[in-house]
């Protein structure tokens, strides 16, 4: 999203390929990538683990 808006907000790339972000924010946009991909994996294991709980919960031993 905050790629998003700066390229809103920012002129045009001048050609094909000209990036709209400073080269600066990459590490900063990479680090935040990876926290929000870790997040989405961990709520997706702690998703799955419970539907496997509950799956199991339901079966007669």
């Amino acid at each position: 999203m905050l790629r998003a808006d700066y390229y809103e907000r920012t002129e045009k790339p001048r050609y094909l390929g000209d990036t709209a972000l400073p080269l600066e924010f990459d590490p900063y946009l990479y680090r935040l990538e990876q926290k929000e991909r870790a997040l989405r994996l961990m709520r997706a294991r702690e998703q799955g683990t419970r539907a496997v709980a509950d799956a199991l919960s339901g079966l007669e031993i």
